[in-house]
């Protein structure tokens, strides 16, 4: 990030942009009538390499996302020597799920009760004493072609169908909500 001021620039480090952003998150945490530590921040390694990723660990984030699967585990391999929380945020196709599974703490996308089925067999192929993986079911209200998500019908019976799963946890939702102004 640049910051501007008067006639010169700074370029921000990834530390002082974090302050700055858990800064935010704790005065509208404050103003919610939430504890700050309430909020989780998950920082989203889209198009950042492995070197921004420790430079941010080393700066106290712990949880990342990644909307690409092959992206995703290319840079939990990358950085295994910090052990980051990752969690999938983008569409996941069923073919991917079980790597998927096998490699992300949370996963934020599951749009449909065949790929809970296939994540929650992934996951029963981590090693024993492994946190079961989260699942968060993506619910779109928009109904925008261009988005993912479950309907509301589907998503309830996605969400049953969690509360029934051996190795996923029902994290809560991710909504999609329509555009307003």
């Amino acid at each position: 990030r640049v910051h501007g001021s008067g006639s010169g620039f700074k370029v921000l480090s990834i530390a002082s942009n974090l302050a700055e952003v858990r800064e935010r998150i704790a005065e509208s945490a404050r103003r919610a009538g939430r504890q700050p530590a309430e909020v989780t921040l998950v920082a989203v390694s889209k198009t950042f390499g492995a070197d921004r990723m420790r430079e941010a660990w080393a700066a106290g984030q712990r949880e990342f996302g990644e909307n690409k699967v092959q992206e995703g585990l290319q840079k939990i391999a990358d950085t295994a020597d910090s052990p980051a929380r990752w969690h999938l945020i983008g569409h996941l196709q069923s073919n991917k799920a079980k790597k998927a599974a096998a490699a992300c703490a949370c996963i934020q996308s599951v749009d449909s009760v065949e790929l809970l089925q296939r994540l929650d067999d992934g996951a029963g192929q981590r090693p024993p004493g492994t946190a079961p993986l989260e699942v968060l079911v993506q619910v779109d209200f928009a109904g925008e072609a261009t988005k993912f998500g479950a309907g509301p019908d589907e998503a309830a019976e996605t969400v049953r169908a969690a509360a029934g799963a051996k190795h996923v946890q029902l994290a809560g939702l991710m909504l999609l909500p329509p555009w307003s102004d």
